[in-house]
């Protein structure tokens, strides 16, 4: 990610068009009496906020400390949430959860050897009886929606987003042009790499971990996943 996300931290929540609200109502309905949660790339910590905010206490970690940062100022010390700078692929918690989540894409950042020990990492630190949920973005969004150039115009935020498919990734250069108190724009340049992945793969790697009941639905909704879903939703146990 460029730049480990230095200068997209800074508006990061202003570009983000997610409904958070949906997306933690249908993990708390997945989470049922889980109460002690595993956050994996936690970002600007959107979602970390509104489980603490109804008592559940997290964990929540990122490689990045600008989003960290940002999290850590949005969560105002709350005493539900603990916030650690930890890669997904090779992190150790002396600790174990009775849930963990990883949500806004944070598995197409992974290749899948990636994929692969992080699944792991994350089996090792729940306890018994546990849930994972997880997002990807599809095969079919990419393939039919990242797969040239768009310009958006959010105001005081323009933006120039490329995108170049190579096989199984998708390089990504995003250009930034922000007006400041002097009406003057400021440009910052975000390049990133996504990998793409099939939900025929990532259940193979769920079940080869260990990890039973995998359910995969459409975009944080009771809808099943199909083959047009742009968001593959993911639930899966540890007994």
């Amino acid at each position: 990610m460029g730049s480990s996300y230095k200068e997209f931290s800074q508006i990061y929540d202003l570009l983000m068009d997610i409904d958070y609200e949906k997306w933690t109502d249908f993990i708390i309905g997945k989470l049922k009496n889980r109460r002690k949660i595993l956050e994996a790339a936690c970002g600007t910590g959107s979602i970390t906020k509104i489980l603490a905010d109804k008592d559940y206490k997290i964990t929540a970690f990122d490689l990045s400390e600008d989003m960290l940062m940002r999290a850590y100022e949005k969560l105002k010390r709350s005493p539900m949430v603990r916030f650690l700078k930890l890669d997904m692929v090779n992190f150790q918690i002396d600790d174990r959860f009775e849930g963990a989540i990883c949500c806004c894409d944070g598995i197409n950042y992974l290749n899948t050897e990636e994929v692969n020990s992080f699944f792991n990492k994350v089996y090792q630190h729940l306890s018994k009886d546990s849930i994972f949920i997880f997002d990807m973005s599809t095969k079919y969004k990419y393939e039919n929606y990242f797969s040239d150039t768009y310009v958006y115009d959010e105001g005081d935020i323009f933006y120039v987003w490329e995108n170049e498919l190579n096989n199984n990734t998708v390089n990504m250069e995003i250009n930034f042009f922000i007006k400041d108190t002097l009406n003057k724009y400021r440009r910052i340049t975000e390049e990133q790499i996504q990998y793409i992945h099939t939900v025929e793969k990532i259940t193979e790697i769920l079940k080869n971990t260990g990890f039973e009941n995998i359910e995969i639905f459409d975009d944080y909704s009771d809808r099943k996943y199909s083959n047009t879903s742009l968001r593959a939703v993911f639930s899966a146990s540890k007994s």
